[in-house]
């Protein structure tokens, strides 16, 4: 069987005064463990995507326009695609992506006291979570994560919150079956959790 190719957007940042694209290898590495092909896409070009069969938008300090145009690709030719982190973001804001202000994420710090940005690849909370696609996908009503973010998303009608942790930060969302976003970074897990988010994307994708 012919395994899927699976495109990743990249980060951008600067090194010697030169700017780098770049993809964490821990995300290449979780694709070819479970059965696909990564490949990074650097600009929105159609025969580049319509050779995709699934994406992932990965973690950073934020989204960029061409992970907003992926996202929308993805849901008008019903393309699965995992958002991570800043992906998951990216998701939550889905309603704001014509507006002027289409991040409208808020500081965790203003609405917890608990510490959400843990540079450890190590499992830092737990999560619950709901009857949903992500509970089919895991078969668990609560699994522990990693945790490193600054930022969290506000509940509203264009997604479905499939998890929270104990401080009720939105841990992980759906827009349909195959459109899932997870604020964790299961990439930097070595656990079967992880490696079932990944699977899940790629068997989704052939």
């Amino acid at each position: 069987m012919n395994k899927p190719i699976i495109g990743i957007t990249f980060r951008g940042s600067i090194n010697d005064n030169r700017e780098i694209y770049k993809v964490n290898k821990s995300i290449v590495e979780k694709v070819k463990e479970n059965g696909g092909i990564p490949i990074l896409i650097l600009e929105y070009n159609e025969t580049i995507l319509d050779i995709c069969k699934g994406f992932i938008i990965p973690g950073g300090n934020t989204w960029n326009k061409l992970d907003e145009s992926i996202i929308l690709y993805a849901l008008n030719n019903n393309k699965p695609l995992l958002g991570i982190c800043a992906g998951m973001q990216a998701l939550g804001n889905l309603m704001y992506f014509n507006s002027d202000k289409s991040d409208r994420t808020i500081k965790v710090n203003s609405i917890s006291n608990i510490n959400h940005n843990i540079l450890k690849d190590c499992y830092i909370h737990k999560i619950n979570i709901n009857k949903g696609i992500l509970f089919d996908i895991l078969g668990k009503k609560e699994i522990e994560v990693n945790s490193r973010h600054n930022d969290t998303i506000v509940n509203n009608s264009a997604f479905k919150v499939e998890a929270i942790s104990d401080d009720n930060i939105i841990e992980a969302i759906s827009l349909n079956p195959l459109v899932i976003g997870v604020q964790w970074h299961p990439e930097d897990l070595q656990d079967e959790n992880s490696n079932k988010l990944f699977k899940y994307l790629i068997e989704k994708s052939k």
